[in-house]
C-alpha cells in the first residue's frame, strides 16, 4: 500500500495495484481460515460446506413461524449476538466465546448454533427502520432472521456476495 502510494505516476503501478489485491486476499483467506479452525460443537466435516467467503459479528432478531414476521414483534426482543460464517452452501451461525488469557493467549472459539443450506435460503435486503438490516429466510419463510451490519457497507459487501451464491 505504502508502495502504491509513492508510486502513482511510475512505470509498474499496474502491477503493484495487482499485487495489492493478491495480499490483501491471501490476508482474508488465512484470517477466515484461522476463524473457521475455531469453531466448536459441530457435527460434520465444515469443508464439506465449500469454501469461507466471509465471516463476521452480528445482531440477529429471529421469527421461527409461518407467515410474514411483523417488526415489532421482532423488535421487542433483544438481538443475539452472532458470527455467521457464509461457506459456498451453507450459512453457519455461532456464538463468539472469549477464552480469557494474557497478551497473546487470548483467543475466540466459536460455539456452533446451526446453520441454514444456501440451496432454500432466501434475501430480504430492505429492513424498515434501520438501513444497516436485513433479512435471511429460510424454506419459504418458516424461519426468519433479521441481521443487523455494524455499517450499510458491510451489509451491501454481505448482501452481494450472498447474490452470487443464490443467483
Amino acid at each position: 500500500q505504502e508502495l502504491l502510494k509513492y508510486s502513482t505516476s511510475c512505470d509498474g503501478v499496474q502491477e503493484l495495484q495487482e499485487a495489492l489485491v493478491a495480499m490483501l486476499d491471501l490476508l482474508k483467506s488465512v484470517n477466515d481460515s484461522m476463524h473457521q479452525i475455531s469453531i466448536t460443537g459441530y457435527d460434520g466435516d465444515l469443508s464439506e460446506l465449500g469454501k469461507v467467503l466471509m465471516q463476521g459479528s452480528f445482531s440477529v432478531w429471529t421469527g421461527h413461524r409461518k407467515g410474514p414476521t411483523k417488526m415489532k414483534d421482532l423488535a421487542r426482543f433483544k438481538p443475539m449476538q452472532r458470527h455467521l460464517f457464509l461457506y459456498e452452501k451453507a450459512l453457519v451461525f455461532c456464538k463468539k466465546r472469549e477464552e480469557h488469557g494474557d497478551g497473546y493467549d487470548k483467543t475466540s472459539s466459536y460455539s456452533f448454533k446451526h446453520f441454514l443450506k444456501m440451496n432454500a435460503v432466501g434475501i430480504t435486503e430492505n429492513v424498515k427502520g434501520d438501513h444497516r438490516k436485513f433479512e435471511i429466510w429460510y424454506s419459504g419463510r418458516e424461519e426468519v432472521y433479521v441481521v443487523q451490519a455494524q455499517t450499510v457497507d458491510l451489509k451491501m459487501a454481505w448482501l452481494n456476495e450472498i447474490r452470487k451464491i443464490l443467483f
